[in-house]
C-alpha cells in the first residue's frame, strides 16, 4: 500500500506543477473536485541546514487545516506528502511553509484548490 501510494505520488507530482521557487515547490491532486474531497499534497524542496519545520495549510472562508514535519536539517526528504481527507466544499488556499529557527516562513509556495 505505501509503495503503491508513493508511485501514485511520484507520478502526480511530475504531472500537476503548481507554484514553485527556487527552494520549494507545492503540487496538489486534485485541484478540483466533489465534496468531500481527499487532497494529496506533494511539497518538493531542496534541504538546508536553516530550515526546522515545513508547514501545509488548506483555507476557505469556512474551513481551516493544517499539517505540520518537523525537518532533519540537510537530511531532510526532498520531497513531502500530506493527505488532508474530507474537506468540505469551497475555494481553498493551499500553502507550504518552510519554517527556521527565528519561527519565521523563510520560503513560501501557494495553489488554489476547488471543492464543489
Amino acid at each position: 500500500m505505501k509503495a503503491t501510494l508513493v508511485l501514485v505520488g511520484i507520478v502526480l507530482f511530475n504531472l500537476l506543477t503548481v507554484e514553485a521557487n527556487d527552494r520549494l515547490n507545492l503540487r496538489v491532486s486534485p485541484r478540483v473536485s466533489y465534496a468531500p474531497a481527499d487532497l494529496f499534497i506533494f511539497v518538493s524542496m531542496e534541504p538546508s541546514s536553516k530550515d526546522r519545520l515545513l508547514r501545509v495549510t488548506a483555507l476557505s472562508d469556512d474551513f481551516f487545516r493544517s499539517s505540520e514535519k518537523q525537518l532533519d536539517g540537510e537530511d531532510s526528504a526532498h520531497v513531502t506528502v500530506f493527505n488532508f481527507r474530507q474537506l468540505p466544499s469551497g475555494t481553498y488556499d493551499i500553502e507550504a511553509d518552510l519554517v527556521g529557527p527565528d519561527g519565521r516562513a523563510t520560503e513560501v509556495a501557494r495553489c488554489d484548490v476547488t471543492v464543489l
